[in-house]
């Protein structure tokens, strides 16, 4: 039997979304192969991002020695961008730093766009480059989203230009030639929603589109963005309802405040739901998604509202293209009118277009990917 360790040192967000589908999925797909396999999952809690970057590695490895972890033979570690490849491998045991080490890119930090709570000038170059000698150092290095493999590559050169002789050479190639896509699964909860009209909720009744916002509350979503398009469809007297859905933190953008003060009798849904349950229902009820991020290395939550079969108002940008196509996308400046014609028409179903981002298609992919030498 095969045994295979994923360390997930951020267990929040999209990150905690992809390892519980790796471990429930992934040896179902090896079953389906003809394989056995056993996928173990040791995580920390999704807080401390930096210092995660610095010291998850010494701390999953302690938490692993504790478990009786290396007591049997280990095949492949799957980590993730959040840990130091180089710290870790060297913190495992002698015996075990020999097994190979696939480093999965949800994000990272050498792209990861500016915005107001960190300033140009005020980057860190530390993290990005732990980034880079964790890519360097690993055996196999998955990114979420072609768009993100191919950030990440073209930043590389002028990154390393900026540092000091002696430097790494080929850094872009040599991670290149190691990498490729690898999606984060979409779970059945949302594809069943939208497969058949008769199986999507209806929670809130009859009245106005109903425009949903399912991201994180922060500045690189484009929450300005999307009020300037609710300003637009209000100007046009258009109606509508919103579902403000996402997890939000405690610098919200000021936006989030002007949407709930102007718009506050058509809001059905203001913030976080508790259970997965309820945001599927809650999502699955609404109309339309409106999608004004700036920044999105792969966008789970922007593939879950085209699964439950919202009508899709998405620029053609980030990593869109390659889940949607172009001939639908629309440029940043045409967002607004793409809006208001979309409160104006029946919906049209998107969630046709995704379903090849299903756990058990993008699980069996994992599992053919996990031995390729």
């Amino acid at each position: 039997m095969r045994r295979i360790i994923l360390l997930n040192p951020y267990a929040a967000g999209s990150h905690a979304q992809w390892a519980r589908g790796m471990v429930r999925e992934c040896p179902l797909a090896a079953q389906r192969a003809g394989e056995a396999a056993e996928f173990e999952l040791y995580e920390l809690p999704g807080r401390h991002w930096k210092w995660r970057m610095v010291a998850s590695g010494l701390a999953l490895v302690d938490r692993m020695q504790k478990a009786g972890a290396f007591d049997r033979d280990i095949d492949r570690f799957i980590v993730t961008d959040m840990m130091d490849v180089g710290q870790f491998r060297s913190a495992l045991p002698p015996q075990f730093r020999a097994v190979p080490i696939i480093l999965y890119f949800h994000e990272n930090q050498l792209t990861f766009p500016p915005h107001r709570e960190r300033p140009k000038l005020d980057w860190d170059r530390h993290y990005a480059f732990l980034n880079v000698t964790s890519a360097l150092l690993a055996d196999r290095v998955w990114f979420n989203s072609e768009y993100h493999r191919a950030a990440f590559l073209s930043a590389l050169p002028d990154f390393m230009s900026a540092f000091p002789s002696p430097r790494p050479g080929n850094v872009a190639e040599t991670i290149a030639s190691k990498s490729t896509v690898m999606p984060i699964g979409i779970d059945g909860d949302v594809l069943e929603c939208g497969a058949a009209d008769e199986k999507r909720p209806r929670i809130y009744g009859d009245g106005p589109p109903v425009v949903a916002w399912n991201h994180r509350w922060e500045y690189d979503k484009g929450p300005g963005a999307f009020l300037d398009c609710l300003k637009t469809a209000e100007a046009a007297g258009l109606p509508f309802r919103l579902v403000m859905l996402g997890q939000r933190f405690d610098r919200v953008p000021e936006a989030f405040e002007e949407i709930r003060s102007r718009y506050g009798d058509r809001i059905l849904q203001w913030g976080h739901v508790e259970s997965r349950s309820a945001y599927v229902q809650s999502l699955a009820s609404c109309d339309i998604a409106l999608v004004t991020a700036h920044h999105d290395f792969f966008g789970i939550s922007v593939l879950e509202a085209a699964a439950v079969g919202l009508d899709m108002v998405v620029p053609c940008a980030l990593a869109y293209p390659e889940h949607f196509g172009e001939k639908d996308l629309v440029q940043r400046e045409d967002l607004a009118e793409a809006f208001c014609a979309s409160l104006q028409r029946l919906p049209r179903k998107w969630s046709t277009r995704v379903v090849h981002y299903s756990w058990a298609s993008v699980a069996r992919n994992v599992w053919k990917g996990l031995f390729v030498v």
